[in-house]
């Protein structure tokens, strides 16, 4: 089985740097180009099955790419991004500003500090696995199924799949409308690219979560 993980397109909030977690920011108009730019890419692909987070800045770039595959995305609410809590809508330089007796706590246990408010990268870990393996059960081997996803779930998966310890997660970066793809076969699921970008690259002009 192949499985086309897409990060949705930009939001205006990407490009101010805030926190969205399960906020619904919706795409801005650079999103909606990158998000029809992924859909072009894997059209390629026969992609058999579409599923999406639910939050808006994933399910318009699902929609859009469903548009171009011929495919309704499915809803699975197990890859929404993190639940940032009171994070939400703040830039890094406000929340060590309000916080900074809990950003020193994150600081030394980025994956396990719950967020005020809202999740740990763990139990975002543990989410973003169900869906995973519920993606596993209900398809072939041979089917090339698409997921669109947000940075922090595509990251934490990739953490699973290749060992790495989950503190880790923000020595990775996804690009907005970026593939990354694993491959199932005999020894389990295999990272065979990440933050695959070529579409896009003359369009990034973000870097938060």
């Amino acid at each position: 089985m192949r499985l086309i993980l897409v990060r949705h397109g930009e939001t205006p909030w990407n490009v101010t740097l805030q926190y969205q977690g399960q906020g619904q920011v919706p795409l801005n108009e650079r999103g909606r180009e990158q998000a029809r730019r992924a859909a072009d890419r894997v059209a390629r692909y026969g992609v058999t099955a579409l599923y999406s987070s639910d939050l808006a800045r994933a399910w318009e770039s699902a929609e859009l790419i469903g548009a171009v595959i011929g495919q309704t995305p499915v809803a699975m609410p197990q890859l929404r991004e993190i639940d940032v809590g009171q994070w939400e809508g703040l830039t890094p330089e406000e929340l060590y500003r309000r916080f900074p007796d809990h950003m020193a706590e994150y600081r030394r246990d980025p994956a396990r500090t719950v967020r005020l408010g809202g999740e740990s990268y763990a139990q975002l870990q543990a989410r973003a696995l169900e869906a995973l393996n519920q993606i596993q059960e209900q398809h072939k081997p041979d089917e090339v199924v698409v997921a669109v996803s947000h940075g922090g779930t595509i990251r934490a998966l990739l953490c699973h799949v290749i060992g790495l310890d989950l503190a880790n997660f923000g020595r990775m970066w996804l690009d907005n409308g970026s593939l990354t793809e694993l491959r199932l076969g005999r020894n389990g699921w295999r990272l065979l690219r990440f933050n695959d970008n070529a579409h896009v690259e003359d369009m990034v002009a973000e870097g938060g979560e």
